[in-house]
This record gives C-alpha cells, structure tokens and sequence, in this order.
C-alpha cells in the first residue's frame, strides 16, 4: 500500500510520539519528516528517527522566530550544531524568514545571515529543506527559488497557501508547497490548495499545532490529502501516489 508523507512535524513535542507514529501507520500515512527548531528539539528528532527508522526522517535547524531571542554567541552554537548533524540528517529544517517576530533590521539581517549559512551547507551537503516564512513571501521564493534553480536540492514551502499567485510562481521555479491542516476549515487556503501544480504538491500536518481548538496529529494527513481530493477533483489513491513521487523527488533532490 502506497503511504501518504507527512512532510513536516514537530514529532518531538507531539503527546508520545509513539503512539502518534502507530496512529500515523494505521491511518496509511507515512513517513513522517520530523523538523527540529533548535538543538534540543532537532536532537530529538533524530533520535525517533532512529527509534522508528521505517517510519520517521529528521530534519534540523534553526527556526527563524528563535533567532532574536538568541545572544549572538548562542546562535552560533546552534549553528554548530546544524553544521555537525546535518551530514547524518535528512534534511534542514525548520528554517526560513519570520520577519513578524524580527522586530527591527539588525534582526531581519540575522535571520538572513543564519538561513544563508544554514542553504549553504544544506548545498554542500546535498539535503533538502523544509522553509518557514511570515511576512517575507517575496524575499522567501526569490532566495528558494535561486537556490534550487542553482541546486537541484528540493525545497518545501511548508504552510504556504497564503496566495495563488505565489503558489503558481513557487511552481515555476520547482520549488514544493505543503498544504496543511488549515484547508480543513479556512477556504481561501482550500482554494489556493486547489490551485497548487501536481508537480509541485506536498503536504503536512505541522503538529502539534492546533487547528480549530484541536492540536493535530500526523494522522491528520489523511484528513488533508482527503480534503485535497474534494477542492482538486481526484481521488485519493491517485493523489497518494502523486503525493509519494513528490515526496521522494523532495527527498531525492531531482526539482
């Protein structure tokens, strides 16, 4: 049976992840991408990687939003961190431009010093990247999209379904776009779902994140790739198998 990828997750701060991982199995979804924000949580992701390794890949990073908070000597030990792990890790993420929770340009400038850096040994390294972007989607698909046109490294866009016109231009540059549990409830991000290329279509769950109240599962991803089969006309095994080709290409770094 052809699984439905989670292709991001905060498996670590999900209530035991065991039992998420079991539920995830019986539900037909998997694998699940588990992406770090810091050392503490990347290392745990590598670790349920290597408790389930049929099941779960790691990714690390350093989250945009925990640059302002960091002393320039700290974000450099994170940085360290990334730069040691990542050989053995699956992919780089979470990271990304947050500029809501970079109050001034010295902290813009940060978190662009650190993804640079961070892209730069994900090139090196041949990894694919899980992006987190607020309130910079210009800047975000102009730096992904030269990255991966120079790379051929797969980049995923998660929770990007702010636009249909940036989903279309994310498309064209080959870069890869997870729709997440907010098409559930939220239309104009169904609508924009719904207009995302076959080629360029992934999705998630962002758990534990909470959606209408309810903090989600990687389960969940059952419940999008069915909503995705309603707003984009198809069914879900031709979608599962459409997602899974995406995942591995994803993976596989051929855009």
């Amino acid at each position: 049976m052809i699984e439905i990828p989670d292709v991001h997750c905060h498996l670590e701060a999900v209530p035991d992840p065991a039992r998420a991982v079991e539920e995830a199995t019986s539900a037909g979804v998997g694998p699940i991408l588990a992406v770090g924000m810091l050392e503490a949580s990347s290392t745990r992701s590598l670790e349920l990687r290597r408790r389930f390794p049929a099941r779960v890949r790691a990714a690390v990073g350093v989250h945009p939003s925990e640059i302002p908070g960091l002393a320039d000597g700290d974000l450099e030990r994170e940085l360290e961190f990334v730069h040691a792990t990542l050989p053995d890790a699956d992919a780089l993420g979470e990271v990304g431009l947050d500029f809501r929770d970079a109050a001034d340009e010295r902290q813009r400038q940060r978190q662009r010093e650190a993804l640079r850096t961070q892209l730069g040994w994900a090139e090196a390294c041949r990894k694919p990247v899980s992006v987190h972007c607020r309130r910079a989607e210009r800047e975000i698909v102009e730096t992904c999209a030269a990255f991966t046109q120079r790379t051929g490294i797969g980049v995923d866009l998660h929770w990007f379904t702010h636009s249909e016109k940036l989903a279309r231009q994310c498309a064209d540059a080959g870069l890869f776009i997870s729709p997440g549990p907010s098409i559930l409830t939220d239309e104009h991000q169904a609508r924009v779902a719904a207009c995302i290329a076959d080629r360029a279509l992934l999705l998630e769950t962002d758990s534990p994140v909470q959606y209408a109240g309810e903090p989600a599962r990687p389960a969940w991803a059952r419940r999008v790739a069915e909503r995705l089969t309603e707003i984009r006309g198809t069914d879900l095994d031709e979608l599962t198998r459409l997602l899974k080709a995406n995942w591995e290409r994803f993976l596989g770094g051929t855009t």
